[in-house]
C-alpha cells in the first residue's frame, strides 16, 4: 500500500468531481479511469492558468497553484487505479451498500412490499433508484458522474450573466471549510445571495440531460420504467414533505 491515505483519495476525488458525489471509500472501490479522466479534463480546462492570463500577478499565482492540485489529484488516482488492480487496495467491509456485482432488482421485483428499505427523507432520483434495489451503487455513480459532465459549472454560468468575474470563481474554489459546494461558499463569502445560487442551480438543470436517459441508454431500465419510478419518486418526496409538516404542526 502506497503512502497516501483513504481522506488524501477521497480528497482528490473532491478536487475533480466537486462534493455532489458520494465520496467515501465504497465510492472509491467503484471509480472507474474513464470518469476520472473525463473529470480531470473537465477541471483542468477550467482551471488552466491560460484563462486568467489577463488577471492581476496574484490571482494567475493562485490559478496556477490550484492547476497543479488539479494535476497531482489526477496522478494520485492513476496510481490508485494501479494499485487497485493488483488487488493492494482492499475492498471495503460491509456498508449496507448494493454489491457492484449484484444484478440490480428489476421492477416487479422491486415493487414487492417489503423488498427494500427506503430511507425516510427526500432524496434525489438517483439515490432513489439506488434504495429501491434498482441499481447498485457504483451505477449510481457513473450515472451521476455522465450527468454532471454534460452541465455547465455554476461558477461558469455565473460569469456569463454577469454575477462574478473569473477571479471570483477561483476564490470560491480554492476556499476551503465545511461549506462543500461552490454555491454554499460563494454564499458564505458574500459574493452571491441565496436567490442568484438558486437561479443557477435551475437554470444548471435545464442543461444537462436526465439522470434517468443515462439508466436507458445502458439498457439498465426501460423508459416506461424510468417513467413510473419518476411517479413514484415524486409520490415519495411529497409524501416525506407532508410529514415533516404534520410533525411542525404538532410541535407548535
Amino acid at each position: 500500500m502506497s503512502d497516501y491515505s483513504e481522506s488524501t483519495l477521497i480528497d482528490a476525488c473532491r478536487t475533480l468531481f466537486g462534493d455532489e458525489l458520494l465520496l467515501s471509500r465504497e465510492f472509491l472501490t467503484y471509480l472507474q479511469p474513464n470518469g476520472v479522466k473525463a473529470a480531470y479534463r473537465l477541471k483542468a480546462k477550467e482551471a488552466h492558468p491560460d484563462r486568467f492570463a489577463g488577471s492581476s500577478p496574484r490571482v494567475h499565482k493562485q490559478q496556477t497553484a490550484f492547476f497543479q492540485e488539479v494535476n497531482k489529484a489526477y496522478d494520485l488516482l492513476r496510481s490508485f487505479f494501479q494499485e487497485r488492480e493488483q488487488g493492494v487496495w482492499q475492498q471495503p467491509k460491509s456498508t449496507g451498500y448494493q454489491s457492484a456485482r449484484t444484478k440490480p432488482r428489476r421492477h416487479a421485483q422491486a415493487t414487492q412490499k417489503g423488498s427494500t428499505r427506503i430511507p425516510e427523507r427526500s432524496l434525489e432520483f438517483g439515490h432513489y433508484l439506488y434504495h429501491r434495489g434498482l441499481i447498485s451503487y457504483s451505477q449510481l455513480i457513473n450515472a451521476l458522474v455522465w450527468q454532471r459532465q454534460q452541465r455547465p459549472l455554476l461558477g461558469e454560468l455565473a460569469v456569463k450573466l454577469g454575477w462574478l468575474k473569473k477571479e471570483d470563481t477561483l476564490q470560491v474554489i480554492q476556499q476551503r471549510g465545511p461549506y462543500a459546494r461552490f454555491g454554499e461558499r460563494a454564499i458564505r463569502m458574500g459574493i452571491l445571495s441565496p436567490g442568484q445560487v438558486k437561479a443557477l442551480i435551475l437554470h444548471q438543470r435545464t442543461m444537462h440531460k436526465k439522470l434517468g436517459q443515462y439508466f436507458v441508454e445502458k439498457g439498465i431500465l426501460s423508459s416506461a420504467e424510468i417513467e413510473h419510478f419518476v411517479q413514484k419518486h415524486q409520490e415519495h418526496n411529497s409524501h416525506v414533505f407532508n410529514r415533516r409538516q404534520q410533525r411542525h404542526k404538532q410541535a407548535l
